[in-house]
C-alpha cells in the first residue's frame, strides 16, 4: 500500500509536456497593460505618419474635375512636400468645425527650390472661408509676369505661351469683351488684374471650362503652396509620374532592385533578426540571419507547401522552422539544430545525445554540448519508449543549447518536415559579425 501511495504522490507531481511549455511561457498581459500597449503603438505609428507627411509626402484624393483630363475625380495623388522646401508645422491650418486658417509665417522653414511654370500644385484655399480648404491646379504664371487671357491662349508679357509637351490641349476661357464676369485675374487690364505680384503665382485648372482658379480667386501667395504633385498612385490602371523620374535609370535601377528582392524573398530565403538566443554558440541577439529557404525545396509563396523535393535536412545544420499544431506556440517560427533524422533512435543520456545507442560524434555542436536534463523538460528524447524516442518517418528531432532560454523537440515533440522553412546560411549584419552559419 506504501508503494502505491508514493507512486500516485509522483504521478501527481509529474506534469505534462504542454504544462511544462506553458510554465516557461510568460504571464498573459492583462487587459489593462493590452489596452496601454496598443495606445502606445497607435501613438507611435500616428507620430510616424505626421512626421513622415509634414516634410516629405502625402496622398490626397481628387476631388473634382477641375483638372481633367489630367485629372479625374477620385484619382489619388500623392504630393512631394519637400520639392520647394519644409513649410513651418501647421501653419495655414484650419481650425476644426470653423472656415477659419491659422497663418504665422509667409516663408518656409527650410527653402528647397522655387516653383516652375506648369508644375501641378496642391494648396492651401486662398479665399478665407472657402469650403474646400485644399485644392489642386497647375501654375501657368510666374512671380513679376504680366498675364492676359484671350481666344483660349495666355499671354505672358505680350508672348503667347506654348503649352508643355505633357499638358493637354487646353483652351482657357475668357468672358466676350464688354462682358461682366467674376473672372478678373489675368482677364481684366491693370497691374491689380494683370502683374503678378512678387512672391505669388496665377494657376489654372487644365478644364479650364470648368474650373473655379486664379481667374476667379486671384494670385496665389507662395506661402499656401503645400508641394508639387508628383504622381497618380490610384487607382492602379490610371498610375502616372508627372515629374519623369520613372523614366531615368536610378528609377529603373530600384525597381530591379525591388523586384530581385521580391522574388528572393518569396522563393529563395529570408532574412529574420535575433532578438533572444538560446543557440549563443552559433548565433547572437540583435545579429540578421539569412535563412536559405530553397535549400529544402522551391516553397510555394504564403504556405509552407513546395513546388520540389529539394535536399533532406541535415544533422547539425541550424534551421527555422514552426512548432507542430498542439504545441501552445501557434505559428511563432523557432530556431534550431537538426539532431535526429526520421526512423533514428534518439536519447539524451546525462545530458549527451545518443542517436541507435551511439553518442554522437559530430557535428561538434551537438557532440561537445551538454544537454542536461531539465525537471521541466518534456519527454521526447528523455525516455526510451518508442513513442519519446523514435523519430516518425518525415519528422526531425531539433535541440536548442540554452533550454532555459528557448525550446526545441523535448517539448515540442517531432517536427514534421513541412514545418522546417529553410537552413541558417549566413549572417549578414552587423557588418563586423558577417560569417557562416555552419553545421
Amino acid at each position: 500500500m506504501a508503494k502505491s501511495k508514493s507512486k500516485n504522490k509522483q504521478a501527481k507531481g509529474r506534469k505534462t509536456p504542454a504544462a511544462r511549455v506553458s510554465e516557461r511561457s510568460p504571464e498573459k498581459p492583462t487587459g489593462r497593460q493590452v489596452a496601454m500597449e496598443w495606445g502606445r503603438s497607435i501613438l507611435f505609428a500616428v507620430a510616424l505618419a505626421m512626421i513622415f507627411r509634414w516634410p516629405i509626402l502625402e496622398p490626397f484624393k481628387i476631388p473634382s474635375g477641375s483638372m481633367e483630363p489630367t485629372f479625374v475625380a477620385g484619382d489619388r495623388i500623392f504630393v512631394n512636400k519637400y520639392q520647394y522646401g519644409v513649410r513651418y508645422p501647421f501653419n495655414g491650418f484650419r481650425i476644426p468645425f470653423t472656415l477659419t486658417n491659422t497663418w504665422y509665417a509667409d516663408s518656409r522653414l527650410l527653402p528647397v527650390s522655387k516653383p516652375e511654370r506648369f508644375d501641378i500644385v496642391v494648396f492651401k484655399a486662398v479665399m478665407e472661408g472657402a469650403e474646400k480648404d485644399t485644392l489642386v491646379k497647375r501654375i501657368v504664371g510666374l512671380p513679376g509676369e504680366r498675364i492676359h487671357i484671350a481666344g483660349g491662349k495666355v499671354y505672358v508679357n505680350g508672348e503667347v505661351l506654348e503649352l508643355g509637351e505633357d499638358m493637354p490641349d487646353v483652351a482657357y476661357t475668357s468672358p466676350p469683351p464688354g462682358f461682366t464676369s467674376p473672372m478678373r485675374y489675368g482677364i481684366r487690364e491693370g497691374d491689380e488684374f494683370a502683374l503678378v505680384p512678387e512672391g505669388h503665382y496665377l494657376v489654372l485648372g487644365d478644364n479650364s471650362g470648368n474650373s473655379s482658379d486664379g481667374r476667379f480667386f486671384g494670385w496665389l501667395p507662395e506661402r499656401n503652396i503645400l508641394g508639387r504633385v508628383s504622381s497618380i498612385w490610384w487607382p492602379i490602371p490610371r498610375w502616372r509620374d508627372l515629374t519623369g523620374f520613372s523614366d531615368t535609370a536610378w528609377w529603373n535601377t530600384i525597381l530591379a532592385l525591388l523586384g530581385a528582392l521580391t522574388v528572393v524573398r518569396l522563393f529563395f530565403g529570408q532574412s529574420i533578426r535575433v532578438h533572444e538566443s538560446a543557440l549563443p554558440d552559433a548565433v547572437a541577439p540583435g545579429e540578421h540571419l539569412y535563412v536559405n529557404r530553397i535549400a529544402f525545396g522551391l516553397p510555394l509563396p504564403f504556405t509552407q507547401l513546395r513546388l520540389t523535393g529539394g535536399r533532406a535536412p541535415r544533422r547539425g545544420e541550424l534551421v527555422l522552422y514552426l512548432p507542430p499544431k498542439g504545441s501552445g506556440y501557434g505559428n511563432e517560427i523557432v530556431l534550431g539544430r537538426v539532431a535526429a533524422l526520421p526512423n533514428e533512435s534518439v536519447f539524451i543520456d546525462k545530458g549527451r545525445l545518443t542517436v541507435d545507442d551511439t553518442p554522437v560524434a559530430e557535428p561538434v555542436s551537438l557532440a561537445d554540448t551538454s544537454f542536461a536534463s531539465k525537471e521541466r523538460t518534456g519527454p521526447y528524447g528523455r525516455s526510451k519508449g518508442k513513442e519519446y524516442s523514435s523519430v516518425p518517418e518525415g519528422h526531425y528531432f531539433l535541440l536548442v543549447d540554452d533550454i532555459e532560454t528557448g525550446v526545441d523537440s523535448r517539448d515540442l515533440g517531432w517536427i514534421p518536415r513541412e514545418n522546417i522553412l529553410g537552413c541558417v546560411s549566413t549572417v549578414w549584419w552587423p557588418l563586423t559579425r558577417i560569417r557562416r552559419v555552419r553545421g
